[in-house]
């Protein structure tokens, strides 16, 4: 999992975020896990908001994209209507993420 340090943290600030940004990854993977419909990033921090967990649109993205690039989840062709009424796309796990 990666936190990008563009804000320059050093020693615990930097470890702590380290550890958060892994348990988001782990936490976002298994809403994916556990319904393979395919969802688009508003509708993971919507997901996230009811359980309590008000992260960013765009720690959400961030998160997609680590897991995507690690291989676990897919971008879709598919699109849906999101938050601002926009189309975004939906990614769903990777055949091999099971």
């Amino acid at each position: 999992m990666t936190y990008y340090n563009t804000t320059g943290l050093i020693d615990e600030q930097l470890r702590s975020e380290w550890a958060s940004v892994a348990n988001q990854d782990q936490l976002i993977l298994a809403l994916y896990l556990r319904d393979n419909n395919g969802m688009t990033p508003f509708q993971v921090m919507n997901i996230c908001n009811i359980y309590g967990r008000n992260w960013p649109i765009t720690s959400i993205r961030r998160a997609i994209n680590t897991l995507t690039k690690a291989g676990k989840l897919t971008k879709t062709r598919e699109l849906r209507v999101g938050d601002y009424g926009k189309k975004c796309h939906v990614w769903r796990l990777n055949d091999q993420t099971t």
